[in-house]
C-alpha cells in the first residue's frame, strides 16, 4: 500500500473557486432531482391494493405507508370488524377508504395528515373540537402495574389547559368534560398515555415504565447505538440544548454542558469574530493543545465554527480511544460527532422561524485612576526610584482645575512648539477603556427551518443569518455569518437510497486597521497605557493625535470574507435484511480573501494646519487569499442480526482523505490615492509577496464488531489500519485496535428486588490506542509538515552584503539537520465506568475514570551545546499521562403542573510528563516527573521595613540590586544559604524556587435548572472551576512595571504599600528596571483563578394552542435571556476568569440581554 500526490496538481489562480462551482452545480442538479422526488412523493397519491381475508389492521398499515396518512381511532372501534377482501388498482385515497370501510358502521375524516374514525357521523369539522354532548363529572384512578397509586400524576384534556394532580390513593375528578375527548395522563419514570374517553365517566388508568431513556439511540462511528448497549465513553448533547442562546458559535453552546470538554477562550476574548479552544479531557502534549475531531454527518471534516447552532440535530462527543478507533489517527484526542436536522418521512411541511435580539455590555474591564491620583501615583514611583516627578506642579494643578470644572480645555499648547500638551504635560481625565468601548452593542439572530417528507423521502433546508455588532465605539468592529443548509434522502429504490447534504456559508469580519506600537499589537495593552491625562480633544475641537481615535475612525479597515461549501453526495444499498452498504463523496472547502488598508491620517495643530499623524505615511495596502480544499472518499458496509439471545453488529470499511491548502499576499506602500486602495496603483519600492503550498493525504481501513447476549453481556472490537503522507514509507502505516465490555446487571434476575430503586445499572470498560500524526502545528505561520526532509532556505538579494560579480546576488542557505526516524505518537486510553438511573429513571447517574497516555510524543527538541551549529530536529522523545474523572448526575420530575429538571456535571484531570531527555535537569524546561502546568516561585515573607531592611537578613541581590528598602518584598531563605536566588535552575539546585501552584483547571463544574408551568419556562445555568491557580505577570496586574511607557496603573492598584498603607495588597511603586525584584514569580501574588459563573438565566412564554390555532401555527414561544450574568471569583478585578490569564490583556467578555421569539407553522 502506498500514498501519492498528482504532481500535476494545478494551481493557477481561481481553480479552486472554478472546482468548487463545478461540484456546486452538480449538486444543485442532484438536489433539485431528488426535491423534485421529494415533492412528487407529498403530494396526494392513489392507492393500489390487493389482499384477500386481510385484518382491517392490517389494510391500515399498508394505506399508511402509500399515503403518509397517520389513522387515528379507538381500538374498540375496530376490534368487532371482520378481515376483508380488497382489490384496489389506482384508486384515490379518500374512495379507498370508503370501500374498506363499507358495512362497518363506521365513518372517516381526513385531517390534514390525519385519518379519523368515528362511530357516528362527524358534526364538527376537528377532531379535538368540544362535542356539545358533556360529561358531568369524569372520575378515575391511576395505578402502575402493580396497582399501587401513582400520586401527583396528572390528567389533562388535550387541547386545553384543563387538568388535575392525581391525590395520595391515585384518584383524580374532571368536571363537564365532552365525550369525545382526549385525555393525556403522564407520570415521571412512566410513558404518557392518550385515552379517547367515549362517554364514559369513570376510567382505570395503568401506566407502564418508560424504558426509552435505556432504548435512546447515541451516534456513533459510522453508526448509532443504543444508549443501554454503549461500552465506551460517548456523551451526546441535543440540538435543544443549545436553543435560544446568544451564542454564535457551537462551542459557546457546549461549554459546561458534558464533562471534561473543556472549552476556553482564544486571545481573541469576546471579539465577535472570536473562537474558542475545544479539548477532550485535558493535556494531550507539551506546549501543544491537540483538538478533537469535527464529524458531520458522518463525514470527517467541517468548521466547527462555520456551522450554524440551530441546524444541529444533536452532537455526540467521543471519549475514549476505543470508541474513537473507528476515526484512527485523525481523533487521538476524541471526536465530535454533529448530526444535523433532517425531515421525517410522511410528515407535511413544517416551517419554523427562530430570532434572537442582544444587547450587550463589556465586563470585569479595568477601571482607570482618575487623572490627579494617577499623577500623584507616577510622581510617587519616581520619587521611590530617586527619579525627578513626571508631573510638574503647574500641570497638577491644571488638573485640579479641570476636574474642578474652573478649567474647560483638556489640554494647553506647548509653550515651545507647535503641538498640544500631552502625557504629562496634559490635563485631562479620561478613562480610555470607557472611550474606547461602547456601553451596549447590537445583535441579531434570524434562523428559519423548512421539515417534511413524503413517504419515501425526506427534506430540510436550514436558512441562518448573524449579526454580531463589536464594542469598539471608533471604527466599528463588527462580524456577519450567512448559512444555507440543505438536508434530502431519498428511497429511490427498495433496495437503494441517496442522501444528499450540502451547506454554504458566508463568514465577513470587519475591523479597524492597526498601526504598530499605537494601536497594533495587543489592543487592550495600547489603551492600558494610556495616560488619564492625554486629551482626547483638543482646545480647537478637533481629536487630539495622542488619543489615537484619529487611527481608529480614519487609518482604514481590514475586511475578512471567508466562504465556506460543504457537499456530501451518499448512497446506500439494502443488499439482504440488516446488510448495507454505504459510499460517500464529500467535498468541504473554503476560501479566504483579505484586504487591509492602511491610511494617512492626519490631525490639526494649534496654529490651524495639518500634519501626518506619525506611523500612517507611507500609506500602503496588502491583499492575501487562501483556499482550502478537503476530499473525502468512504465505502463501508454493515450487517446486523439476531439470532435468539445474540445479537450482531459487524462493520468493515475504507476512507480516503486527501487536503490541500495554498496562500497568497502580496503588499506594496504608497498608494496613489487612499480612495482607490489597490496593489496596482502603489509605487512603493519594496513590495512584498509570499506564497504557501501544502498538501497531505490519509488512507484508512477500519473495521467493529458489536456483540451483545440478552442485552446483559456486550462487548465491542474496533480496529484502524491507517497511512500517513507525513511520515516515510517505512512508517507510514500502523494498526491501533481497541476493546470495550460492558455489563447491564439491572437485566438479571437477581436484580428484580431492588429494580423499582435501581431502575437500570451497566459497568463498562474500555481500552485503545490511536496514532497522532498532528504533533506539528497546522496554525503555525509557515510549519514544515515533512521535518524529515531537508530543506534549503533562500534569501533575496536585497537581503545580503555578500558581492559576487559587483553586484548582490540571491543565495541559498545550507539545510538543517533531521529526523528520519520520526514516527506515529501512540495514544492510549484505559476508561473505567458505570451508568445508572433510580426511581423509574427519575434520577440518572454516570461516572468515568480514565488514564490516558501519549507514549513517543514529538515533544520540543532536547537542548544540546551551541557547538552543534544548527538547530535540533524533532524527536519522538516524550510520554506524557493525563489522569481524570467525571460524574454526571440528572433529576426529572413533576410535582402537580410543575415539569422540572436540575443536572449536575462535575470533572477533574490532570498531567505529568512520565519521560523527558532532560540530562541536566534544568527546571526551566520539561522534566521527567513534572506536573503539567506547575508553577515555579519563590515563598513570600512579606515586606521590608525600614527597621528590617536587607543588609539585616538573607541577601537578594542576585534577584536585583543592593538597594532593598521598605515597601520591597522579603522572600523565604528556603535553601538556608543566606542568599536568595534561583540556584543553577535544575532539580538538584533550585535555589529558593519551588512549585508554588499549579495553573490545571481542578473540579470543573456545571449545574441546569429547568422548570415549566401552564406554558412558562425557567432556565439557569451555572458554570465554574473549584480550583486553579494563576500568574499574571503583566501590567494589567501590576500597574507599575519598571517602565513609564507601560505602566497601567488602576482604581484596584490603591491598595499599595507606603508609609501610610504598609499592609498594602501590591508592593510600593518604583519606576525603574529595578522594580521587576518584586514582580518575580511568588506566592503572595499567585492568583486563585476558581470562579463561578450565572452563565445563563432565561424565562420564556408558550402561547396556548387555543391562541394561535387561529393564525395556523404549531407553537410561539417567547422568552427573555440574560448571558454572563454574574461572577463570583476572588480574581484581582482587572481580570476575568475565563479569559486568557497569562497576560490578562484581552477583548473584553460581555453580560449579554437579549429577547427571543421562536414559532413553528
Amino acid at each position: 500500500m502506498h500514498l501519492k500526490f498528482n504532481g500535476s496538481t494545478p494551481l493557477r489562480p481561481g481553480y479552486v473557486t472554478a472546482k468548487i462551482w463545478t461540484v456546486m452545480k452538480m449538486t444543485s442538479l442532484l438536489l433539485l432531482i431528488g426535491f423534485l422526488h421529494v415533492s412528487g412523493k407529498a403530494l396526494p397519491q392513489t392507492i393500489t391494493l390487493s389482499m384477500k381475508q386481510a385484518p382491517v389492521k392490517k389494510v391500515f398499515k399498508e394505506i399508511r405507508k402509500q399515503s403518509g396518512h397517520l389513522f387515528l381511532y379507538d381500538e374498540k372501534l375496530i376490534s368487532p370488524l371482520k378481515n376483508v377482501d380488497v382489490q384496489l388498482n389506482s384508486v384515490p385515497l379518500k374512495q379507498a377508504l370508503e370501500q374498506v370501510l363499507k358495512g362497518s358502521g363506521l365513518e372517516f375524516e381526513i385531517v390534514e395528515k390525519n385519518i379519523v374514525l368515528r362511530r357516528e357521523p362527524l358534526a364538527l369539522p376537528r377532531f379535538f373540537a368540544v362535542d356539545t354532548t358533556i360529561v358531568p363529572e369524569v372520575s378515575g384512578k391511576v395505578l402502575d402495574e402493580t396497582g399501587a397509586a401513582l400520586i401527583g400524576a396528572t390528567v389533562l384534556i388535550k387541547g386545553t389547559t384543563i387538568g388535575v394532580a392525581a391525590d395520595v390513593n391515585g384518584a383524580f375528578k374532571l368536571k363537564n368534560v365532552s365525550k369525545n375527548a382526549v385525555l393525556i395522563v403522564r407520570f415521571t419514570g412512566y410513558t404518557t398515555r392518550e385515552i379517547n374517553l367515549d362517554g364514559r365517566a369513570s376510567l382505570q388508568v395503568s401506566m407502564v415504565i418508560d424504558n426509552s431513556k435505556l432504548d435512546e439511540v447515541v451516534v456513533v462511528g459510522y453508526g448509532a447505538q443504543k444508549k443501554a448497549n454503549l461500552t465506551g465513553a460517548v456523551d451526546q448533547v441535543s440540538g435543544q440544548d443549545m436553543e435560544d442562546r446568544p451564542v454564535t458559535r457551537i462551542s459557546q453552546a457546549l461549554q459546561g454542558m458534558v464533562g471534561n470538554l473543556n472549552i476556553t477562550t482564544t486571545s481573541a476574548g469576546g471579539a465577535p469574530n472570536a473562537t474558542q479552544n475545544i479539548n477532550v479531557r485535558g493535556y494531550t502534549g507539551l506546549g501543544t493543545a491537540g483538538a478533537p475531531l469535527v464529524v458531520v454527518d458522518g463525514v470527517p471534516g467541517g468548521d466547527l465554527n462555520a456551522i450554524n447552532p440551530s441546524d444541529i440535530e444533536s452532537i455526540s462527543i467521543i471519549k475514549d480511544a476505543a470508541s474513537a478507533a473507528i476515526y484512527g489517527s485523525s481523533a487521538p484526542y476524541g471526536a465530535l460527532l454533529i448530526t444535523t436536522k433532517q425531515g421525517k418521512k410522511g410528515k407535511a411541511p413544517s416551517i419554523s422561524y427562530n430570532n434572537n435580539l442582544s444587547w450587550a455590555t463589556p465586563i470585569n474591564m479595568p477601571k482607570m485612576l482618575n487623572s490627579l491620583e494617577f499623577a500623584e501615583f507616577y510622581n510617587e514611583a519616581f520619587v521611590n526610584a530617586a527619579r525627578a516627578k513626571v508631573y510638574d506642579d503647574a500641570t497638577i494643578q491644571r488638573i485640579k482645575d479641570y476636574q474642578a470644572g474652573t478649567m474647560k480645555d483638556e489640554t494647553i499648547k506647548s509653550p515651545t512648539a507647535n503641538s498640544w500638551q500631552s502625557w504629562g504635560a496634559g490635563n485631562a481625565n479620561n478613562d480610555w477603556f470607557d472611550i474606547y468601548f461602547k456601553d451596549v452593542a447590537f445583535s441579531q439572530q434570524h434562523n428559519v427551518g423548512v421539515t417534511g417528507g413524503g413517504s419515501n423521502s425526506t427534506y430540510y433546508i436550514g436558512l441562518g443569518y448573524n449579526d454580531r455588532q463589536g464594542m469598539y465605539n471608533f471604527g466599528d468592529d463588527k462580524y456577519k455569518r450567512f448559512n444555507v443548509r440543505a438536508n434530502m434522502s431519498s428511497d429511490l429504490t427498495s433496495w437503494m437510497t441517496i442522501n444528499l447534504r450540502s451547506s454554504l456559508t458566508r463568514e465577513v469580519f470587519n475591523s479597524p486597521n492597526t498601526y504598530g506600537g499605537r494601536t497594533g499589537g495587543n489592543y487592550m495593552h495600547q489603551i492600558a497605557r494610556k495616560f488619564p491625562t492625554v486629551p482626547l480633544f483638543n482646545p480647537d475641537g478637533h481629536y487630539s493625535e495622542t488619543s489615537d481615535v484619529l487611527l481608529h475612525g480614519l487609518g482604514g479597515r481590514l475586511n475578512r470574507v471567508k466562504d465556506g461549501i460543504f457537499l456530501t453526495g451518499e448512497f446506500v444499498f439494502k443488499l439482504a435484511k440488516g446488510w448495507n452498504f454505504t459510499t460517500n463523496y464529500t467535498f468541504d472547502g473554503f476560501r479566504q480573501g483579505e484586504t487591509n488598508h492602511t491610511k494617512t491620517v492626519v490631525h490639526y495643530l494649534p496654529d490651524g494646519t495639518t500634519a501626518n499623524i506619525s506611523g500612517t505615511f507611507p500609506n500602503g495596502f496588502s491583499r492575501s487569499d487562501i483556499n482550502s480544499e478537503h476530499h473525502v472518499i468512504n465505502a463501508f458496509t454493515s450487517y446486523e442480526n439476531k439470532f435468539g439471545n445474540h445479537e450482531f453488529k459487524v462493520l468493515g470499511g475504507y476512507i480516503k482523505e486527501l487536503t490541500s491548502y495554498t496562500s497568497f499576499s502580496a503588499s506594496n506602500s504608497q498608494l496613489y490615492s487612499d480612495n482607490v486602495p489597490s496593489l496596482s496603483l502603489a509605487y512603493g519600492t519594496s513590495p512584498g509577496i509570499s506564497d504557501f503550498i501544502r498538501k497531505l493525504a490519509v488512507e484508512g481501513f477500519f473495521g467493529r464488531i458489536n456483540y451483545a447476549f440478552k442485552d446483559k453481556y456486550l462487548l465491542e472490537l474496533n480496529g484502524r489500519y491507517d497511512g500517513t503522507s507525513r511520515f516515510l514509507k517505512d512508517v507510514r502505516w500502523k494498526f491501533y485496535p481497541g476493546v470495550s465490555a460492558g455489563w447491564n446487571l439491572h437485566r438479571e434476575e437477581f436484580w428484580q428486588p431492588i429494580a423499582k430503586v435501581v431502575t437500570s445499572f451497566k459497568v463498562r470498560g474500555s481500552y485503545g490506542a490511536l496514532g497522532d500524526q498532528s504533533f506539528i502545528d497546522p496554525d503555525a505561520s509557515n510549519p514544515n509538515y515533512y521535518p524529515f526532509y531537508p530543506s534549503l532556505g533562500t534569501t533575496r538579494p536585497t537581503s545580503t552584503n555578500w558581492l559576487f560579480g559587483g553586484a548582490q546576488q540571491a543565495m541559498v542557505t545550507m539545510p538543517g539537520l533531521v529526523n528520519n526516524d520520526l514516527t506515529w505518537v501512540t495514544t492510549s486510553t484505559l476508561n473505567l465506568g458505570a451508568d445508572a438511573s433510580f426511581f423509574n429513571n427519575r434520577l440518572t447517574a454516570s461516572f468515568d475514570w480514565y488514564v490516558r497516555k501519549a507514549n513517543n510524543f514529538a515533544g520540543p527538541s532536547q537542548v544540546l551545546p551551541t557547538v552543534l551549529g544548527t538547530g535540533v530536529p524533532t524527536a519522538n522523545n516524550a510520554d506524557i499521562e493525563t489522569r481524570g474523572l467525571e460524574l454526571m448526575l440528572n433529576w426529572a420530575d413533576r410535582v402537580g403542573n410543575v415539569n422540572y429538571r436540575v443536572r449536575g456535571v462535575l470533572s477533574d484531570y490532570r498531567g505529568k510528563i512520565l519521560k523527558y531527555p532532560n540530562p541536566t535537569g534544568l527546571n526551566t524546561t520539561w522534566y521527567t516527573g513534572q506536573g503539567m502546568g506547575d508553577i515555579w516561585g519563590y515563598t513570600t515573607v512579606g515586606y521590608f521595613t525600614a527597621n528590617d531592611e536587607e543588609p539585616k537578613g538573607p541577601r537578594q541581590t542576585k534577584i536585583s540590586s543592593s538597594n532593598w528598602t521598605a515597601g520591597d518584598i522579603k522572600y523565604a531563605d528556603l535553601d538556608g544559604n543566606n542568599i536568595i536566588d534561583w540556584g543553577n535552575n535544575t532539580l538538584a539546585n533550585p535555589g529558593d524556587r519551588r512549585v508554588i501552584g499549579n495553573s490545571t483547571p481542578r473540579y470543573s463544574y456545571s449545574f441546569i435548572g429547568e422548570a415549566n408551568w401552564k406554558g412558562f419556562d425557567f432556565y439557569v445555568f451555572l458554570q465554574g472551576v473549584a480550583k486553579r491557580e494563576a500568574w499574571v505577570g503583566s501590567n494589567y496586574f501590576w500597574g507599575v512595571i519598571g517602565d513609564e511607557w507601560q505602566s497601567s496603573p488602576f482604581t484596584v492598584h490603591r491598595d499599595r504599600w507606603s508609609p501610610t498603607n504598609p499592609n498594602g495588597y501590591f508592593p510600593k511603586f518604583y519606576m525603574s528596571g529595578e522594580n521587576g525584584k518584586n514582580t518575580q514569580v511568588q506566592t503572595k501574588y499567585l492568583q486563585n483563578a476558581a470562579y463561578m459563573r450565572i452563565k445563563n438565566v432565561q424565562v420564556g412564554y408558550t402561547l396556548p394552542s387555543s391562541l394561535i390555532s387561529r393564525i395556523k401555527a404549531q407553537k410561539v414561544r417567547m422568552y427573555v435571556s440574560l448571558e454572563n450574568l454574574a461572577t463570583f471569583t476572588r480574581l484581582v478585578k482587572t481580570m476575568d476568569p475565563e479569559l486568557s490569564i497569562g497576560d490578562a490583556k484581552i477583548y473584553p467578555l460581555q453580560r449579554t440581554y437579549s429577547l427571543g421569539l421562536n414559532v413553528t407553522f
